[in-house]
């Protein structure tokens, strides 16, 4: 706790953060799935601590929290595991920390993120999990409903805690020596069926589920001695484990009642249960299935294998370039964990093939599933140009694998001070690795990334003139302008438009609610795709309402074509002085307003080669656009960046 106190992010940063801060501040509803358990707790959370903190603080710090007390649970669970053992507390603690010093789990905790609660819930899972694995009787079915229900409760935090059950299926249906209790599997697997058929909108899954979870209690039944009354009890079993999971289902519903209230963050704005099935299946994206393969086999392991040299010593590379000294750090924390994994599995063989789950699950399991693109930073030059690649870095999706993999390699540093007969904690030396080989990567407490977020929504609001409607391309000109508007109050009179959401249906309809604005389906010149055309479309309509019409400078020259002609860059925001021909034409610079911004404009940004990220420096080169209005004292490098970059060319 205290190195994410340290290193946590004052504000809002960039990604998925400003969207869940908004969120979390109005009770409204994020990009689908819609967490609106994550999204509920955010809200009491901020509220709770409104009297000390801003809402962005807060929120970071929920990320914090969890993240430590999913360490300090994991902690509790190692050493309860191997009690048998004096000294394995050491490893215990020394393998926590290395879990919440991996990189991954490092960075969530920093900033508002939905995966460090999933995390906290997946640790909770595990701890009752544990104690149903040792319980007997009444007490194991009483810790078995209580495993039951935090499966059931993962849609509406995260699908992503789903990736723990049959980590927390082998604690719980295993004994101690070894043995399995195939009753015990069987349930918590037909939970684990329904809640995926849940969380995929599926009803033959959650059918399928239903039946499991009958059969394995029915099998209890018939196992009974009919002297204890189990058979009479069986229907009423049934029926209170179906109502609990009912119970925990019906969080999603949170999103159906507040949509019907239209908050602020809208997203798929599922007022109907046609609207919610929708938003919780993510159909509005285009979801890969397992086959065919979005890329090769080996570009996937890759990308694994890359997130995973990442972890220990982030700061010893080139940003995602790999160099000898953090190859050598990840080789020695894996052949730490490889011994590690085989101490524990001497010493408490059932968490140790149960972390080992977690870790193929959360890795293998995942790439398997998820069937990604090759990462944004991968394949390039070995790949067809024409390869699709992912938008940007999706290592959080691995991190329960890498959590598990920490644990291991804290026992793997306790087996060997045990060799060399050294006092147990000092285990705890091997902290040192990633504490020095991730703390520059992961500091979001200094500039340029803890204020970048801010500056840029700052900077577009400020230079969009009133009444204006201001096109943004995506996440990271958009989200940080949700969070300005909606949280801090700024500029409520700029209607933001996200391009890249406008195929949906949800979204123009609620353009058209809240901006009155209406426009009719006529070509766009120039407009090559779907969300193009409807930009054009929306951008003439602004204009005969006698709105002005500016777009982002993340938008290139030939995605504001459909949006106008006679671009001016004035601020940071390029402007457009009358609509478009269809001409793909160069942006002028104009000289007072650019010139105004120039003389307060914050320094052009210096490359982090530290950080697998550069999305902070990316963003800040934009706000350096009107210094092209002046004369340029900088490197000439640095000045064809900017004409590259702010797409005047």
């Amino acid at each position: 706790m205290a190195c994410y106190l340290l290193t946590l992010a004052p504000g809002v940063t960039f990604w998925d953060a400003g969207e869940f801060i908004a969120a979390a501040h109005g009770l409204g509803i994020p990009h689908p799935p819609g967490t609106p358990l994550y999204v509920a707790l955010g809200r009491a959370w901020t509220l709770l601590l409104a009297p000390v903190a801003s809402t962005a603080r807060a929120m970071n710090l929920l990320s914090a929290c969890c993240t430590a007390l999913a360490g300090a649970i994991t902690a509790w669970l190692i050493a309860r595991e191997t009690r048998a053992h004096g000294d394995a507390a050491w490893g215990a603690a020394t393998g926590a920390l290395c879990a919440g010093l991996m990189a991954t789990a490092w960075a969530n905790a920093t900033e508002t993120e939905v995966y460090a609660v999933s995390l906290l819930h997946v640790a909770l899972l595990l701890a009752c999990a544990a104690r149903a694995g040792d319980a007997e009787g009444r007490a194991a079915r009483r810790w078995l409903v209580c495993t039951a229900y935090l499966i059931a409760l993962a849609p509406a935090v995260h699908l992503s805690a789903l990736v723990g059950v049959p980590a927390a299926i082998a604690l719980a249906a295993r004994r101690a020596d070894g043995g399995w209790r195939p009753v015990r599997a069987l349930f918590l697997a037909g939970t684990l069926v329904i809640a995926a058929g849940v969380g995929r909108v599926s009803l033959w899954l959650v059918l399928g589920g239903v039946v499991l979870v009958m059969g394995a209690l029915a099998a209890r039944a018939r196992c009974a001695e009919p002297g204890e009354g189990e058979r009479r009890r069986a229907v009423a079993s049934i029926l209170a484990v179906l109502a609990l999971v009912s119970l925990a289902t019906s969080a999603l519903l949170i999103m159906l009642v507040r949509a019907r209230h239209d908050p602020a963050l809208n997203q798929g704005n599922p007022t109907t249960l046609a609207a919610l099935a929708d938003l919780v299946a993510r159909r509005q994206y285009d979801v890969a299935s397992v086959l065919p393969r979005q890329a090769p086999v080996w570009v996937q392991l890759a990308n694994v294998a890359q997130y995973a040299d990442w972890q220990v010593a982030l700061d010893w590379g080139r940003g995602i370039v790999t160099t000898p000294a953090r190859v050598l750090a990840t080789v020695l924390f894996v052949v730490l964990g490889a011994a590690g994994a085989r101490a524990m599995r001497r010493e408490a063989k059932r968490l140790a093939d149960a972390l080992l789950l977690l870790l193929l699950c959360g890795t293998l399991g995942v790439a398997a599933y998820l069937n990604l693109k090759a990462g944004s930073s991968l394949g390039w030059g070995v790949l067809p140009d024409s390869a699709p690649h992912e938008a940007r870095e999706r290592d959080y999706f691995f991190v329960l694998g890498f959590w598990a993999w920490g644990c291991f390699v804290g026992y793997g540093a306790l087996s060997l001070v045990r060799r060399a007969r050294w006092p147990a904690p000092a285990a705890l030396l091997v902290l040192a690795l990633p504490l020095v080989g991730n703390w520059r990567a992961m500091d979001r407490s200094r500039a340029p990334v803890a204020t970048a977020a801010r500056d840029v929504a700052t900077a577009l609001l400020e230079s969009t003139p009133a009444r204006g409607v201001l096109f943004t391309a995506g996440d990271n000109d958009s989200y940080p302008l949700w969070y300005a508007q909606q949280v801090e109050g700024m500029r409520p009179d700029v209607t933001v438009v996200t391009v890249s959401l406008l195929p949906a249906t949800w979204y123009q309809d609620e353009l058209v609610r809240r901006t009155g604005l209406r426009w009719q389906d006529e070509p766009r010149p120039s407009a090559r795709w779907q969300h193009e055309q409807i930009a054009g479309q929306l951008a003439r309509a602004a204009r005969r309402a006698g709105r002005p019409v500016v777009a982002s400078p993340a938008l290139t020259a030939a995605e504001r074509a459909p949006l106008g002609g006679g671009w001016r860059l004035a601020g940071v925001v390029y402007r457009s002085s009358r609509d478009g021909d269809g001409r793909v034409a160069p942006a002028e610079l104009d000289s007072v307003l650019a010139g105004a911004w120039a003389d307060r404009a914050p320094p052009y940004p210096r490359s982090d080669p530290a950080g697998g990220d550069d999305v902070a420096v990316t963003m800040l080169t934009l706000l350096a656009c009107p210094r092209l209005a002046q004369r340029w004292t900088g490197a000439p490098a640095q000045r064809d960046s900017l004409e590259v970059k702010c797409n005047l060319r």
